[in-house]
């Protein structure tokens, strides 16, 4: 694949690191001059000379992203690609960044990588949520990594029925509850106590946060039907998506989730990836090691 247009995604102010790959960039531009560079309107100011300024919508043209940041970074830049199927390169100018895989140190070898065709892709499953009074869709959202059902009032809990396949799962009665794919399940679910799994997996998580009941556990479910949502309560419901955007699902309306037709593509370059991930970032290292006196 060649890549003649590469948008750029970031978020000035959030880390020195930005700045410096934002130059590297500029300076792979300045000896690839068939090769255009754009960025996102919120870099304006800080994007150097050979990097020209363009709106969203503008980067929904180019033919690869390179999302600089941290996982927030990358969740911004799947929601530009979304129904384009662009492919992206994360650099991690963040903390952990699961999803940002290449150091900024690396950054001028992945460029260079990319030009030769030395990387190989892996696409993501997203979730398609849409929320229903009757028969009638009010709104619908794509996430990549996690709905989070939440209480609208922040001191009272959720009480919700789910349904899988067209039967009763169960009944949460809890803080809130993260339906995650399995690249969002290194995120909030991982923090919420569930569990991971590896990418390529066709499989949800439902993930209960803080549940009343100690029987109810996370459970992965198949993609291969809908999950259905519905309030007990008499309140509004917060929905939130991949962190993000937030809707509210009245009392009445449902919220039906279900594998989307859309991928998210990564760009992998050598030595990155999933296991890299685990070992480097959550530090998989093994049986400590006993010094020896």
């Amino acid at each position: 694949m060649k890549f003649s247009k590469i948008g750029i995604v970031g978020f000035k102010g959030k880390s020195p690191e930005l700045i410096k790959a934002l130059e590297e960039i500029s300076v792979f531009a300045a000896k690839h001059r068939d090769i255009s560079f754009y960025a996102v309107d919120s870099l304006v100011g800080v994007a150097p000379k050979g990097i020209r300024i363009v709106s969203e919508r503008t980067l929904r043209k180019c033919s690869l992203l390179i999302a600089i940041g941290g996982d927030g970074t990358f969740l911004s830049s799947a929601r530009i690609a979304l129904g384009v199927n662009i492919p992206i390169l994360g650099v991690n100018a963040g903390r952990v960044g699961f999803l940002t895989e290449t150091p900024v140190e690396s950054l001028p070898d992945a460029l260079n990588a990319l030009l030769v065709g030395d990387y190989t892709t892996r696409d993501r499953i997203m979730i398609d949520a849409k929320i229903y009074h009757k028969q009638k869709v009010l709104c619908s959202e794509t996430v990549l990594n996690e709905m989070h059902i939440r209480a609208h009032a922040p001191e009272r809990l959720v009480n919700i029925n789910v349904e899988f396949k067209g039967r009763p799962l169960t009944e949460y009665w809890a803080d809130s509850l993260l339906v995650s794919t399995p690249t969002g399940s290194t995120a909030y679910n991982l923090a919420a106590g569930g569990p991971i799994i590896y990418p390529s997996v066709d499989a949800f998580v439902l993930t209960p946060v803080a549940p009343c009941s100690l029987s109810v556990r996370p459970l992965i479910i198949p993609t291969d039907s809908e999950c259905r949502v519905t309030s007990i309560m008499n309140t509004p419901i917060e929905l939130v998506f991949d962190g993000r955007i937030v809707h509210v699902l009245e009392a009445g309306d449902s919220l039906v989730l279900s594998k989307s037709k859309d991928v998210t593509t990564f760009i992998r370059m050598k030595n990155t990836g999933f296991v890299n991930a685990l070992h480097g970032k959550l530090g998989w290292t093994g049986k400590p090691k006993l010094a020896i006196k």
